[in-house]
């Protein structure tokens, strides 16, 4: 790791202001008594890394497990784009100067989730409804109002009898199920969500650096893992207006496989912290 830079006289100049980074992974769910993406990120907290630039800027990373369910995301998500932002206390650890969060905010937000055995999967898009599968509680993402909502002159109006009326009935309300996903505080966002991180730049710098296992992807699933980046790129575009640059904070959301299928938890692991240090180098 390169040290401080020296001035034309000898004299060590002292480091340039340092970058604060925020990694998530996520925790238990199914048959993952422990995440594997947690596995991944955990041993990144409170460390530090530098910029692939010539200034060798400093870059503090702050990892946090998030448990697989929708109240949580929705509670935990807006705290990481604030100024300065708001995250839990991790338990029974001390919290040192370094990992605590900037004043001014995270200047990159990384989310780590598993998939499917394979390559590691960097996620483009974030789809704002759709998300009708039971979190880890086995509780379902809220419902959107719609107008039909309302209908209570359908919904109350006096059923005829026979087989064919309780047909009637029963396709009414599959056709009625309701849209799960982004409602309330987020109405004026759009329907996707990209990240403004340049993916293919990214996979062009790890595969110069030799790792190949990972590919570009528009479709994160539809549970948790999309729902939290839908969430965290929502939230970081609300947030830019504060930010000295106006710009929304760099976001973005990789898969990592099964632990061995094909890589190893340290290999997942270094992959993240490349991807740390280009996405703050740029």
């Amino acid at each position: 790791m390169p040290g401080p830079e020296e001035s034309p006289a000898g004299d060590t100049l002292p480091d340039p202001a340092p970058l604060y980074v925020l990694v998530t992974g996520y925790g238990p769910f199914s048959t993952y008594e422990v995440n594997p993406s947690w596995l991944a990120v955990k041993p990144l907290h409170d460390t530090s890394l530098r910029t692939l630039d010539a200034s060798a800027r400093p870059i503090h990373i702050t990892a946090l497990e998030v448990p697989v369910t929708y109240t949580d995301v929705l509670s935990l998500t807006p705290g990481f784009h604030s100024r300065p932002p708001v995250l839990p206390a991790p338990p029974n650890e001390p919290t040192s100067a370094s990992s605590r969060p900037p004043a001014h905010g995270f200047d990159f937000v990384l989310h780590v989730g598993v998939a499917g055995s394979g390559p590691m999967r960097a996620e483009k898009r974030g789809r704002k409804v759709g998300y009708n599968s039971p979190d880890a509680e086995g509780r379902l993402c809220p419902a959107i109002p719609t107008d039909g909502d309302g209908d209570e002159g359908a919904r109350n109006a006096t059923p005829s009898p026979g087989v064919l009326h309780r047909f009637a009935r029963s396709l009414y309300a599959y056709l009625k199920s309701p849209t799960r996903g982004f409602g309330k505080g987020y109405e004026d966002f759009p329907e996707e969500l990209f990240t403004k991180v340049n993916t293919e730049g990214l996979l062009q710098y790890l595969k110069e650096t030799g790792f190949t296992q990972i590919v570009p992807s528009t479709d994160a699933g539809l549970y948790l893992c999309e729902f939290i980046n839908y969430c965290s790129l929502a939230e970081a575009k609300r947030a830019a207006p504060k930010n000295e640059s106006g710009k929304a904070t760099p976001t973005l959301f990789l898969h990592c496989p099964p632990v061995d299928q094909p890589l190893s938890t340290q290999d997942v692991t270094a992959v993240l912290q490349k991807v740390v240090s280009w996405v703050c180098s740029q």
